[in-house]
């Protein structure tokens, strides 16, 4: 079975796992990882393994039968030209622990004002802080980083208030959550939340969600970390909302420009965002690494679950983390 793996570096990390079916496997990989050069090598493989993928790629792959995404967000994937029967799964899972950890470290220093209090370093600052207990967070999608973030938020005694498409009620009590609600009770957990935390995927019905209106629900005390897509909360009302004070800051591991890792990004010519956000004082901004670790860059866990669905398709079998391709994550 023919594999195109569209980073060179993922082949190494395929082959050292020991489970791997090599003898049943032609790896295809390419040099410069061109979506020109990617399309030339489609042609006959049945499985592509990728962080992202141009239209064109997947239209010159008549034979494709399974994408396998190096990571959980799919909003790079040209869903529009992917045939029916081309099943997709993504490594949703693999990593919550560090995000999590990225989440709330992130949390933690708004609420101290650490960068305030390094910037004026070794002046005595005046900045006050705020007590983490007693006080809500709110977290806008209840995956397997929100739920992780729930059980730590835990010991700083705060009320953890979710969102969740499907909410369940074994799922509130599991976590002690005081509220768990739909999309629809969006609106009621900005209100209430002292911090919010963004873990939804982008997909075209999440783009946008958090806007202008909906900032303006929140507290002026209040804080928005976004640890997901920077697409989820739009740009400009964002930056307004902090600048002119409407809410108390945020801390952000999002880009409203393409990711790293699109070959169509210029580093020397774009910036993370069409507004400054990153330069206003009350905002910290991560380069959408903050779960990373020496283990999560490319983590075991990812590497494991790769493998595994290339097995299992392989063997003829369905691979597990299935994308909805509907509803597209």
């Amino acid at each position: 079975m023919k594999i195109l793996v569209t980073n060179s570096y993922f082949v190494d990390l395929l082959k050292q796992q020991g489970n791997l079916l090599a003898d049943r496997i032609e790896f295809v990989v390419p040099k410069e990882s061109s979506d020109e050069e990617l399309a030339q090598l489609a042609h006959d493989v049945e499985i592509i393994v990728a962080t992202r993928l141009a239209p064109e790629v997947v239209q010159s792959a008549k034979k494709l039968k399974f994408i396998q995404k190096t990571g959980a967000g799919v909003d790079a994937m040209p869903f529009n030209v992917i045939p029916e029967n081309v099943l997709m799964a993504n490594t949703s899972g693999a990593n919550p622990v560090p995000m999590a950890e990225g989440a709330i470290a992130l949390l933690i220093s708004l609420a101290k004002r650490i960068t305030q209090r390094h910037n004026l370093f070794p002046d005595r600052s005046s900045e006050r802080g705020t007590e983490l207990r007693g006080k809500k967070v709110g977290i806008i999608g209840l995956g397997s980083i929100g739920i992780e973030i729930a059980k730590r938020l835990q010991a700083f005694e705060m009320s953890i208030l979710g969102i969740k498409r499907q909410p369940t009620k074994n799922l509130k009590q599991q976590l002690q959550l005081e509220f768990l609600g739909g999309p629809d009770d969006l609106d009621y957990v900005l209100k209430e939340s002292d911090f919010v935390i963004v873990t939804v995927p982008l997909t075209p019905v999440t783009r946008g969600m958090i806007s202008k209106k909906e900032l303006s629900l929140m507290k002026e005390t209040a804080f928005i970390i976004n640890i997901a897509r920077a697409g989820i909360i739009d740009e400009e009302a964002l930056y307004n909302a902090i600048k002119e004070n409407k809410i108390a800051g945020a801390g952000l591991d999002v880009w409203w420009v393409p990711h790293w890792w699109d070959p169509k990004w210029k580093p020397e010519l774009d910036k993370p965002s069409h507004f400054p956000i990153w330069e206003l004082p009350n905002v910290i901004a991560t380069p959408h690494n903050v779960g990373f670790t020496e283990r999560t860059i490319y983590s075991e866990k990812t590497i494991q679950i790769i493998v595994e669905n290339i097995n299992l398709v392989i063997k003829g079998r369905q691979p597990k983390n299935l994308v909805d391709k509907e509803n597209q994550y």
